[in-house]
């Protein structure tokens, strides 16, 4: 499975309110060639559960839309049949950038849309290849993860393309997405021993770790 993702900065709050002036909107761009769609409200951007060092990206909303491969997101993208904004009016967009992944689900997330949702910006150590990345990740990462208390779900995405500081390294190397029940199970799963056992992996190739709470709309299809 390929997720094109919108990773978003609004100009102003993206409140409650302002998001259900919006929906009719972001419904009508997501599409129809996608095989889902999912808007993620960022409703929170503590690091939640870890003491980890941080990017200073910050983000107001992550847009993903859910293809077969890449050559389907690619003419998807040719054909402008979906808009990576989600139908934000343009004054509200401040900035806006889109990766290209490769998705991996370990546990499938939650089927009724319940829980909490928790989306992490990974970039990789400068020394480690992104070969080497994918193998951890991938590896030993996904072994450890789902042995967290209390985890509901967690899917990895793999960044096969997106923006690059002006050394050309990748300002986005992975995506998590992690379903809890709720905020006190986050900071309990990741003070377990499990937990330390997990971040003391995550510091042999993590350099930083940017994480949001979402309040996920799915808009259609998969999510």
């Amino acid at each position: 499975m390929i997720t094109v993702m919108g990773l978003i900065q609004t100009a102003v709050e993206l409140s409650d309110q302002s998001f259900s002036t919006y929906e009719a909107d972001i419904r009508r761009a997501s599409g129809t060639q996608a095989q889902g769609a999912v808007f993620n409200r960022v409703i929170d951007r503590s690091q939640k559960g870890i003491d980890y060092a941080r990017s200073t990206t910050e983000l107001d909303a992550i847009a993903q839309f859910f293809f077969p491969d890449v050559s389907a997101s690619m003419t998807a993208a040719t054909l402008g049949s979906f808009s990576l904004s989600m139908g934000l009016p343009g004054p509200l967009v401040a900035d806006m950038q889109s990766i290209l992944c490769l998705q991996n689900t370990v546990i499938e997330p939650p089927k009724t849309g319940g829980g909490l949702k928790r989306m992490s910006i990974l970039r990789k150590r400068p020394e480690i290849t992104a070969e080497e990345f994918q193998r951890q990740w991938f590896g030993l990462h996904a072994v450890l993860v789902p042995r967290l208390p209390g985890i509901q779900g967690y899917r990895q995405n793999l960044v096969i393309d997106g923006p690059r500081d002006p050394e050309g390294n990748m300002l986005a190397d992975g995506m998590v997405e992690l379903w809890f029940e709720d905020g006190p199970s986050i900071e309990r799963a990741f003070q377990s021993g499990p937990g330390h056992s997990l971040m003391m992996h995550a510091q042999e190739f993590i350099a930083e770790i940017s994480t949001f709470l979402v309040e996920p709309h799915r808009i259609h299809g998969i999510a």
